[in-house]
């Protein structure tokens, strides 16, 4: 990876999400989860805040990157970066590095207003591998879709069995085999680290070791898939 022209790549991603109103749509994600958790955690079920924090600020990204990669497809961008030295890593972390930073930064805000004692730390990296993951998800099932409003349609569909099993991870006591499901796992963490339920170290290691396996597996497939549009450099 070459660090300038990935900078250069980078800040016209960022240029990009400006220009799209991905930044004023985190902001207003942030203020009304805010409220809500400010004004009604404290009657809200007690996984309620774990289930906002995973469902909207660590998996939005997943629906705001297919959008600016089927944004790019109608201006033939890729089309023009295959003949470029831009390889499909840098292409995809240009995308992932400023969503993912994004995404920590709205479940930081948004922690800061639970009722609940919140470890930020396991927050943070349960965020940072629970986005790298979706957002790695988002880049082959964005490169099914023709246009945006099919993608977001048609997305939604696509994530239902995906996100399934992290109703398992809600109960006081999540069933053993359900730590290798990733979202079950990703939410499990999330709760832990709101305060919502508690975990043994173990259930803490394996729990994080699966939700790292699926954020790598998910980045290696987004890459090889990208790579059949820009290339193998």
């Amino acid at each position: 990876m070459n660090a300038a022209r990935f900078l250069t790549l980078l800040r016209h991603d960022l240029r990009l999400q400006l220009r799209n109103g991905i930044y004023y749509a985190y902001a207003f994600v942030i203020l009304t989860y805010a409220a809500l958790l400010y004004w009604l955690g404290q009657y809200l079920p007690d996984w309620m805040p774990g289930l906002i924090i995973l469902t909207d600020p660590a998996v939005i990204g997943f629906f705001f990157l297919g959008a600016l990669m089927l944004l790019e497809q109608a201006e033939d961008v890729r089309t023009g970066l295959a003949v470029t030295p831009v390889s499909a890593a840098e292409y995809f972390w240009a995308k992932t590095l400023p969503l993912t930073a994004l995404a920590v930064l709205a479940v930081g805000v948004i922690g800061l207003f639970l009722h609940t004692d919140t470890d930020h730390l396991m927050l943070a990296a349960t965020v940072i591998l629970t986005s790298v993951c979706f957002l790695g998800i988002g880049v082959p099932t964005a490169l099914y879709f023709r246009s945006v409003a099919s993608y977001l349609i048609g997305s939604g569909g696509y994530m239902i069995p995906i996100m399934a099993p992290l109703l398992l991870a809600l109960g006081e006591e999540m069933p053993g085999w359900a730590i290798v499901l990733p979202t079950a796992s990703q939410m499990r963490l999330v709760l832990v680290a709101t305060g919502a339920r508690d975990a043994t170290t173990l259930e803490l290691v394996l729990m994080f070791g699966v939700a790292a396996i699926a954020a790598a597996g998910a980045v290696w497939f987004a890459i090889r898939r990208l790579e059949g549009e820009l290339g193998t450099k």
